[in-house]
């Protein structure tokens, strides 16, 4: 069983981890049953990974012990921010977990003209994208957590993704190319992905994103919906990258 403790309750030196959160002490004491003398391995969201067996579960905490330090593995092969259009419900919960498991280091919700936001503040939206962010990182083997950013407009979004490489971004316009064929105008490995909403970017966002350099581009024939066009093209981006 792998978990994921902070940090500051790994004391690498004493070979010990004390795990005081409340929720993943009870799936490791009463949804897992674990018993003192399992094995588990823990991460950090930082990189480490740790093999360990469980000293003590107690109803304050979890005490375990450190056997050794696993190798780390490798990072993923490419650095991807997000910028992913809210979409209605609970689709966004959804394409945090996929994206997660396809490698995006950062996601960014974002807020475009044709979105009518269905709540004002999104701080407990938020909290509970970074949990499934944690647990889709503890399923699929990843060693470093993704960062969750807070919401941002579309002009705030367009502005922080200055810093990339390049930019892939997501849209009907006809003068939009594959993707296939931006990446091979593109060079350098620090991406920046914006995926639209139902109905796709308005008009001025489109010529925003022209005007900033970002590469314009279709995913292909039909039309994708928002959720499934994420998980698309961080599928495409892994296999092209891939080492």
């Amino acid at each position: 069983m792998r978990f994921y403790v902070s940090p500051e309750s790994i004391f690498p030196d004493k070979n010990l981890i004390r795990i005081k959160d409340k929720s993943e002490a009870h799936h490791i004491r009463d949804v897992m049953r674990l018993k003192k003398g399992d094995t588990v391995d823990i991460f950090d969201g930082n990189g480490r990974e740790y093999s360990c067996f469980i000293e003590e579960v107690g109803k304050e905490g979890i005490i375990i012990k450190i056997k050794e330090e696993l190798n780390p593995k490798h990072d993923m092969p490419f650095n991807v921010t997000l910028y992913q259009a809210i979409p209605k419900k609970a689709k966004m919960d959804f394409i945090i977990e996929k994206t997660v498991e396809l490698g995006a280091a950062r996601i960014v919700p974002m807020v475009t003209d044709r979105i009518v936001p269905e709540i004002k503040d999104f701080s407990k939206k938020i909290e509970r994208w970074k949990r499934i962010a944690m647990a889709s990182s503890k399923q699929c083997g990843r060693r470093i957590l993704p960062i969750i950013s807070d919401v941002m407009d579309f002009n705030m979004a367009l502005m922080d993704s200055k810093d990339k490489d390049f930019a892939v971004f997501a849209s009907l316009d006809k003068e939009s190319m594959l993707l296939k064929d931006v990446l091979k105008e593109s060079s350098g490995k620090n991406i920046a992905v914006f995926i639209g909403p139902e109905g796709d970017f308005s008009p001025r966002e489109i010529s925003m994103a022209k005007e900033s350099g970002c590469g314009m581009c279709s995913l292909g024939s039909l039309v994708l919906r928002s959720e499934t066009a994420a998980i698309y093209v961080l599928s495409c981006l892994s296999y092209e990258f891939q080492q």
